[in-house]
């Protein structure tokens, strides 16, 4: 049996409506659940109520209803607005409890399997041989898949194959190789098929550039239980994110391209949910590289930096579509929502434990130094460096794009807007870097194609405007 109260976070909307309508209009009410056994019910001492109507609650399954009684037809029809409106009310309450629940299953998701990449990221980071990395990889992959033998055949650094095993001779890596209904079955998928013995298989293709480069696969012997749907995704994903960057181990003996291909690509998929903010988290990542580079941040750091930008808006994967594009004003309660997405980005980025700097400048973008921002409403040197730079580089984008609601601002506009928060909303010291970065030349290789979106008013005299600009940001009043 299911009833409205299991799928429903605050039931007290539930009771209130149950007392209103018997209170007010002196109606007996019943809510039952999918097998007709009462969940709740209110009537008046003493009433009648020979004529009653039940009203199914609107859910993908049958979790009951609510029914309704009155002493006559007449009473019930004059009630039957407010009870349609009561019932639209805990229809509308049960949809927002379970796009919650969905947001929630997709960030916990989510979380796992970027604690899965962080945590191989970790342990061969810095490791020469090669073969060393793949056995590590093959490793954690049957531990998160709980697979009795395994192995990963692929290319070496001079296109040599390389073969590790997880609990396997080499005969029976051949064996499972010449498998007939893996051989039937296997392709540029991941999939599950049964060996001729029994065994459960779970194959993966890995995928380069120039085409399949080798394979995983992962066994379960007869009389254990075969892998499932949702170990098939796991390592679906987990093959998407590794195919890509084996041909990078190859080549460069490092996960770093890997760890932040993924950033990029989660970031990428972030930024599709509104078409006007595509792109969003790589120019942010680039400007908060250049100021950055302004201010003698070194190597090192500036990776993490680049990492932060791109993670900066992940929290927004908890945002219905409907409010990130919406092209007039948003509600007070949508607004209160859109606040929320730095407090989804840390909870998506707590169990992964990252530097605290990466993790603070991800979701301290929206902080401002008058304590006027958000989510923790940090004050000044509170808020970390990493904070402070993304706050600027977050804001210029935002403003030199094009949005529902207005074009694309010029650069110097943009600028000025910036300028004109210097110390209030944003730190004088990453404004002056910022600005020096738009006219250093080592900039721009890191911006790159950035500069040739951009609007101007007057291309030819920016640099004068520039050099204009840094002595206002320098001069101006300090509070």
């Amino acid at each position: 049996m299911a009833s409205i109260r299991d799928h429903l976070f605050d039931s007290s909307f539930l009771d209130q409506s149950i007392a209103y309508l018997a209170e007010a209009h002196k109606l007996a009410i019943t809510v039952l659940d999918s097998d007709g056994a009462t969940v709740a019910s209110r009537r008046s001492e003493g009433s009648d109520t020979p004529t009653s109507r039940a009203y199914p609650f609107s859910f993908s399954s049958d979790i009951g209803s609510m029914v309704c009684g009155a002493p006559n037809p007449e009473q019930l029809e004059q009630a039957e607005p407010h009870i349609r409106y009561c019932l639209s009310a805990l229809n509308s309450q049960l949809m927002r409890e379970t796009e919650l629940q969905e947001t929630t299953e997709e960030m916990l998701q989510l979380a796992s399997q970027m604690n899965f990449l962080f945590k191989v990221a970790k342990q061969i980071i810095g490791i020469d041989d090669l073969q060393k990395c793949y056995q590590i990889i093959l490793e954690e992959i049957a531990k998160a898949t709980k697979a009795d033998q395994g192995f990963i055949q692929t290319k070496g650094r001079w296109d040599e194959e390389i073969c590790v095993t997880h609990r396997m001779s080499e005969a029976e890596v051949a064996a499972s190789r010449e498998s007939s209904n893996l051989q039937r079955s296997a392709g540029v998928s991941t999939i599950i098929c049964a060996r001729e013995d029994g065994a459960s298989l779970l194959y993966s293709p890995i995928k380069e550039k120039d085409g399949l480069s080798g394979q995983m696969l992962f066994i379960r012997a007869l009389g254990h239980r075969a892998f499932s749907a949702s170990e098939k995704q796991l390592v679906a994903i987990i093959e998407n994110i590794i195919s890509p960057t084996f041909e990078t181990l190859r080549l460069y003996d490092s996960l770093q391209d890997l760890y932040l291909n993924t950033v990029k690509a989660l970031a990428a998929a972030i930024d599709a949910k509104d078409q006007y903010t595509h792109g969003h988290s790589f120019r942010v990542a680039k400007y908060a590289m250049a100021i950055g580079g302004e201010l003698g941040i070194d190597s090192q750091q500036l990776n993490d930096l680049e990492i932060a930008g791109y993670m900066h808006d992940l929290g927004k994967i908890g945002i219905s579509e409907l409010i990130l594009g919406k092209p007039g004003k948003l509600t007070s309660e949508e607004f209160c929502l859109i606040q929320q997405h730095p407090v989804f980005t840390d909870k998506i980025l707590q169990p992964i434990k990252l530097p605290p700097h990466i993790l603070e400048g991800a979701t301290q973008h929206h902080e401002r130094m008058d304590g006027t921002g958000y989510p923790g409403g940090l004050v000044g040197m509170d808020i970390s460096r990493f904070g402070r730079i993304i706050a600027v580089a977050d804001v210029f984008d935002a403003l030199t794009s094009k949005r529902p609601y207005r074009d694309a601002l010029p650069v110097e506009e943009a600028l000025q807007k910036l300028c004109e928060g210097i110390d209030t909303l944003f730190d004088r010291e990453m404004i002056l870097a910022f600005i020096a970065a738009l006219q250093s030349d080592r900039s721009k290789e890191v911006l790159g194609e950035i500069n040739m979106s951009l609007r101007h008013n007057d291309l030819q005299n920016l640099n004068h405007f520039l050099v204009e600009l840094t002595e206002f940001a320098m001069t101006s009043k300090r509070d």
